[in-house]
């Protein structure tokens, strides 16, 4: 909005801005762009290319002094401010602006910081994903036997509580974040269905040419009934293509590799690679986003069902409903097709897995800082081996609070 003002004075004080090539006006957007995602380095680094094109070009050269004094480079802003004064004779709206930033000062780059907990109270009807069907089929042909499943195995419903945290912070004025989640589910009668988690990272950004894009390394931790259960690590890439598309939409592609280790379960360990794109559009407070991804999973030797590749898509939907309420809706498609026998002698089938998730919530803004959320989810695990195939239905309420 800052820099939007700022072109919108200049222009109407008849800047040269108005008369520049597109190529240059775009990357002048370009610094705007980045400036609005808090990346001032990367900004700064593309005013002074502009300024070198085009020295004419007065919001550049405004733009990289107000950059330099968000950075803490009070003689380098003072020098583009006269140089300012005297090569376009500003008008009195942004010598107003000038000014003002003098008597304010050049302050040091401040880190900017997130933070949010949330509560939730929910009942699920399958905490510990159990069979659909009671029977499991064992063999086949003469050798096929049907066997009953004990209650273990079958659907168990509970409610629990659970609480999270999270939040990020800057680490240096290129962009760079750091990140933290902690989260915790207390069942109400199964407590080996208990949960903790913890995930932290660094999310970098950085940029070839007109490729904008970040890079995401990240650790987490899962307990299970008071047990360390998984460990995963994840290195994640992700930028946002660079073509024509309306104010309103983002194609971004991704690529992560991940490797997971469980602590408590023999010959389960994997590794995975993700390829993916997601569309983005966002218009006012009303957003959507499809996505599209390839999966592959590769287990160790010893593996059941040796490795898996797979597929996946989702859709969602945000909308305002009015000044306080909002909804949600969306909806995923997960498959996976194993690539041997899952267990010669027993099971006598390649596994394929296919999932199907839909979600809705509805929202209220009980202040700026605090909101509750009644939500609703059903998965439907379809599979060929009647043993894995579950279905869950989960109804939550959650109170948010946000900018503590």
């Amino acid at each position: 909005m800052r820099a939007a003002l700022l072109l919108a004075m200049l222009l109407g004080a008849g800047s040269a801005a108005a008369a520049t090539p597109d190529a240059v006006n775009q990357l002048y957007l370009e610094a705007v762009r980045l400036m609005t995602e808090g990346r001032t380095v990367a900004a700064t680094a593309a005013l002074e290319h502009l300024i070198e094109i085009e020295p004419q070009h007065a919001g550049a050269w405004l733009e990289l002094a107000l950059n330099h004094c968000t950075l803490g480079h009070p003689l380098e802003a003072e020098r583009l401010f006269r140089e300012i004064e005297l090569r376009f004779a500003p008008s009195a709206g942004i010598l107003d602006v000038i000014n003002s930033q003098r008597r304010r000062g050049c302050q040091p780059w401040q880190p900017k910081s997130a933070r949010s907990v949330t509560l939730a109270r929910g009942t699920d009807s399958n905490v510990n994903q159990g069979a659909s069907n009671p029977v499991f089929v064992t063999g086949s042909g003469a050798e096929r036997i049907e066997n009953l499943l004990s209650d273990s195995y079958l659907p168990r419903r509970d409610s629990y509580l659970q609480a999270g945290f999270e939040a990020s912070r800057e680490l240096e004025p290129r962009g760079t974040v750091g990140f933290a989640q902690l989260r915790t589910r207390h069942h109400d009668r199964y407590s080996d269905q208990d949960t903790n988690a913890v995930l932290v990272g660094v999310d970098r950004p950085w940029g070839a040419g007109r490729w904008n894009a970040r890079t995401m390394a990240s650790l987490s931790l899962v307990s299970l009934g008071g047990q360390l259960y998984q460990r995963q690590l994840q290195l994640q890439a992700r930028s946002a293509l660079p073509l024509a598309l309306p104010e309103q939409v983002e194609l971004t592609v991704s690529a992560a590799l991940g490797r997971t280790t469980y602590l408590t379960r023999h010959s389960f360990d994997a590794s995975t690679g993700e390829l993916s794109a997601l569309l983005n559009y966002r218009a006012d407070a009303n957003a959507a986003q499809g996505a599209l991804g390839l999966l592959v999973d590769r287990g160790e030797a010893a593996r059941l069902g040796g490795n898996r590749h797979g597929w996946y898509a989702s859709g969602q939907l945000q909308r305002q409903l009015s000044a306080r309420v909002s909804g949600e809706a969306g909806a995923t498609w997960q498959d996976w097709r194993g690539q041997t026998i899952y267990s010669p002698g027993l099971i006598e089938a390649v596994r394929s897995q296919s999932t199907r998730q839909w979600r809705a919530a509805l929202g209220v803004a009980v202040s700026a800082q605090h909101s509750v959320q009644l939500e609703w989810r059903h998965v439907q695990n379809r599979e060929n081996i009647s043993l894995f195939q579950y279905n869950s239905q989960v109804v939550q309420l959650n109170w948010r609070w946000t900018g503590f």
